[in-house]
């Protein structure tokens, strides 16, 4: 890969990168990726930042990469003179190591640089000394003896954050931080490879381009970072950026989980994780897996990309994804398949415990047991009313409450395996759609998930009751049942799209009866009864389509229902 302004390649610097030294660099395989996200407390924010009762953590955390393909710790999580004590950086069969360090001063940094040459290589722009600034924050990539051609000893790569966090993010960055001028890439010449950015590099334009570009190329683009708002439009903007294209891109991220400060105020980050290219989408088989492992599973349907991010406050995640590389058609009938293969929680000595199971109730026989804490759980309610695979819940989710995008149900057959209806209760600037709907943890920030399971329960109960007979949920759901999400209990078995609409004005029940007919027409050889809860402060009514008691008698048209003085409207259903 040629240099680029701000982009170096450590290959045009040292000679020979050997493609074959790492595992991370050979395609058509999956990769195990091992993302540390720590949770502890960070000192002196507002001068010098220093996280404390990191070191055992960074051990613990070294420990576990062990046979993955890349390993990576956040910003301010590493401290670069540890290097001196952790040979398992440059072991034999080592995974390719992307460390973010702790801020240093710069005279420290100075000095520690100094020191370094003595034991490594070293690689790296003369150490920013910027008039009035105090520190600099390095991030590290650590290299093996045999990864240069042109050198024969172990090698520190050296990279300094080029842009300070935003001053309202962070004033003490803003005024003392002193910023570099170059991030590196790491690989061969040709094939893919890897770039590192750290955090706010991103606020850098003309960087932001020239990182994009490399992406986009296919490249495997990694980011630590210590970022509160990992959603914000900056973030999401360019993932949706880089993955406008047919290439084999993938985008990892390693952030803190919670941060401490000084003055006792928790701030939230969390949302490590992996986003990857997704030619054929992947079959979902694994999303309890990543669930059970503290982590989500999501798509971003316009741009064809899949992710999985890990939540744990304190651990140590591996995640698994595919690559195939940059062929004519890359991906080619393989699907990505990201998931998180496991979770490792701190428990006060080390990355050990498995983290917390969801599980608002603690008896042990939950499903099958008539006590007042088992009457009382959310969990055991859920399980008796919603299906049992959480894709399904979400599905009937979505199209009960109405979370369905019906601009892009033309498209669904293509989408056959993807859960485009995925529940919006963790939706990011409109683009990112984070998976299951009605998990119970720390970092689902506000209320939604409780609410809306709460709406979707007494929806199906009040429709239930308005229809004379039960509505029962389906057995299953998929793309191509959509809108299709219960069935009336009678003899005849009638298939029933439910949905709730609160607040009804005659705009928006025209429209939900136009979506309902362009919802009708994705159903070729499969008639439904389309019932409407119509929920406001002062009566609940359900209703149904005049002139489709019988849902064998065919499909109505969409401009039967838009046309002016068109009979067509929602009446009460009779029982």
């Amino acid at each position: 890969m040629p240099d680029d302004e701000d982009i170096q390649s450590v290959d045009s610097i040292a000679g020979g990168f050997q493609r074959s030294t790492y595992s991370i660099f050979e395609d058509s395989r999956e990769k195990d990726i091992v993302l540390w996200q720590p949770g502890t407390v960070v000192e002196n924010i507002r001068s010098l930042p220093r996280p404390s009762e990191v070191k055992q953590r960074a051990e613990s955390f070294l420990s576990l990469a062990d046979d993955s393909d890349l390993a990576v710790a956040p910003e301010w999580s590493y401290n670069i003179e540890w290097v001196y004590e952790h040979d398992e950086l440059f072991a034999d069969e080592s995974p390719l190591f992307v460390l973010g360090c702790r801020p240093m001063g710069i005279e420290e940094m100075q000095e520690t640089v100094e020191n370094l040459h003595e034991n490594f290589y070293v690689i790296g722009e003369d150490v920013p000394d910027d008039p009035g600034k105090e520190f600099v924050t390095p991030t590290i990539v650590p290299l093996r003896a045999d990864a240069l051609g042109d050198v024969d000893k172990p090698t520190v790569v050296i990279q300094y954050k080029n842009s300070p966090m935003s001053e309202g993010a962070n004033p003490n960055e803003a005024d003392n931080l002193a910023t570099g001028n170059r991030i590196y890439y790491f690989g061969p010449p040709s094939g893919a490879g890897v770039v590192v950015w750290t955090c706010s590099d991103l606020l850098d334009d003309d960087l932001r381009d020239q990182v994009a570009t490399y992406a986009q190329r296919g490249n495997i683009l990694v980011h630590p970072q210590c970022n509160p708002k990992p959603f914000h439009s900056e973030w999401t903007d360019f993932r949706s950026r880089i993955f406008n294209n047919r290439n084999d891109v993938t985008y990892i991220c390693a952030n803190w989980g919670t941060v401490q400060r000084v003055n006792g105020n928790e701030v939230k980050c969390g949302y490590s994780g992996i986003y990857t290219k997704a030619r054929e989408w992947s079959s979902l088989d694994n999303y309890d897996r990543t669930y059970n492992n503290g982590g989500l599973q999501g798509v971003n349907p316009s741009d064809r990309a899949e992710y999985v991010w890990t939540l744990v406050d304190d651990g140590v995640s591996r995640l698994r994804v595919r690559r195939e590389g940059n062929g004519p058609a890359p991906a080619q009938g393989l699907r990505p398949e990201p998931q998180i293969l496991c979770t490792r929680a701190w428990d006060g000595s080390s990355y050990d415990e498995q983290p917390e199971v969801i599980d608002e109730c603690g008896c042990e026989i939950c499903d099958d047991c008539d006590c007042r804490t088992c009457s009382d759980c959310k969990r055991a309610e859920r399980q008796r009313r919603l299906p049992d695979l959480p894709r399904d819940a979400e599905l009937v989710t979505a199209v009960t409450l109405w979370r369905l995008k019906i601009d892009e149900v033309d498209s669904f057959e293509e989408r056959w395996d993807v859960p485009l209806a995925a529940f919006e209760n963790l939706r990011a600037n409109g683009q990112e759609e984070l998976g299951h709907s009605f998990a119970a943890h720390g970092h689902r920030r506000g209320s939604g998930v409780a609410r809306n399971t709460k709406r979707l329960l007494q929806t199906f109960e009040a429709a239930s009751g308005r229809y004379g007979r039960s509505i029962d949920l389906a057995d299953r759901c998929g793309p191509l049942d959509i809108p299709i999400n219960a069935t009336d209990d009678d003899e005849d078995g009638v298939d029933i799209s439910l949905s709730r609409l609160d607040d009804p004005t005659p705009g928006t029940r025209r429209k939900r009866l136009t979506d309902i007919a362009r919802l009708w027409h994705c159903q070729e050889d499969r008639n439904f009864r389309p019932l409407v809860l119509m929920v406001s402060p002062d009566d609940t009514e359900l209703k149904r389509i005049d002139g489709f008691e019988d849902v064998t008698k065919g499909k109505f048209q969409p401009e039967d229902v838009t046309a002016s003085g068109s009979p067509v409207g929602l009446v009460e259903v009779d029982r």
